[in-house]
């Protein structure tokens, strides 16, 4: 009940980097929840999202690295750039976020792939049968 409060009087101050000194330190959890904030409020702000997920994505965060992929793929804050996309999604994989795992997979099964690929085919295909 308590976070409960404490989360509906931040969202009502309003949500700001300067309001928050761990996030300026630089802990890349808080980096990528509030990357997450801008993304997902009313008042979205890709720009600010697309910024905060990177620093957290470079930080080795693998959720942060998932969402900066993510916003590659479809283009959000950003131009959409598939080759950044895969990069980001590789890493975040090998750090292990299953949802990058499976989007990889999909990458890699639906085209062809060209023969310096085939060991990141084999790979995802072995852990999702």
């Amino acid at each position: 009940m308590k976070t409960v409060l404490i989360i509906s009087i931040l969202l009502l101050i309003g949500l700001n980097a300067n309001n928050y000194p761990e996030v300026q330190n630089g802990t890349a959890q808080s980096q990528y929840n509030l990357g997450l904030h801008y993304k997902n409020s009313k008042n979205r702000n890709f720009r600010d999202a697309f910024r905060w997920m990177h620093k957290s994505a470079l930080k080795g965060y693998a959720p942060a690295q998932y969402e900066f992929a993510l916003m590659f793929h479809y283009g959000i804050g950003v131009r959409q750039n598939f080759d950044l996309a895969r990069l980001w999604f590789r890493r975040a994989s090998r750090n292990g976020d299953p949802r990058a795992k499976t989007v990889l997979y999909r990458f890699y099964a639906g085209k062809k792939v060209e023969p310096r690929d085939r060991k990141y085919r084999r790979y995802y295909s072995q852990n999702f049968r």
